[in-house]
């Protein structure tokens, strides 16, 4: 099962991050943030990643590490931010159920959709949430990857979840729009 949702990742940067993690699995646990290994992670990758610890009671996302296609994307750096101080609506509804997921079922989850800058403008975004655990079960970090196409619009917005150690659901999930974005300090819109 794990080749059937390596295969659905439509992107090959995301599909090199997958591997990598999945060599720091450890007789089906999951690998700790502290595996982590930027050196071993193919160079041309690296700034395609996002790392986001998990905070409980309240749950909060707060983003420890942004790689610099994501801070150009953005038009920020929000590294140390997050992510309810950084968006909100629908948007951020939509990668607050992303997070719960992978933490909720200790799984992989690939996602692809139309992201909207603003009105009548939108690009194709593939992402791609993993789970860490420093005992091996119990999520408390997210290893991200997420990459922007403008070369061509989203298909069927699709989510796809990996249930380790079973791999099995596929969901699909209503379009993505970012609603609540403000200009950023490139010109570009960024999430407020």
């Amino acid at each position: 099962m794990e080749g059937r949702f390596r295969a659905r990742i439509d992107d090959p940067l995301l599909r090199t991050l997958y591997d990598y993690w999945c060599s720091l699995s450890r007789h089906g646990q999951l690998p700790a943030r502290s595996d982590i290994n930027p050196a071993a992670i193919p160079a041309e990758v690296l700034p395609y990643i996002m790392m986001a610890d998990i905070l409980r009671d309240p749950q909060r996302i707060r983003f420890r590490l942004v790689g610099t296609n994501m801070v150009d994307e953005w038009g920020q750096d929000f590294t140390g931010r997050f992510l309810d101080e950084l968006m909100s609506g629908s948007y951020r509804a939509y990668l607050e159920g992303l997070y719960a997921d992978v933490i909720d079922r200790c799984c992989a989850v690939y996602s692809e959709s139309a992201f909207r800058w603003d009105v009548g403008r939108s690009i194709r975004t593939r992402r791609l949430f993993m789970p860490l655990a420093c005992d091996g079960r119990a999520v408390d970090a997210v290893l991200v990857g997420q990459t922007f196409d403008r070369s061509r619009p989203a298909d069927q917005p699709k989510k796809i979840i990996e249930l380790l150690p079973g791999h099995v659901e596929t969901v699909r999930i209503p379009e993505t729009v970012g609603t609540s974005l403000a200009a950023g300090p490139s010109g570009r819109k960024s999430p407020k």
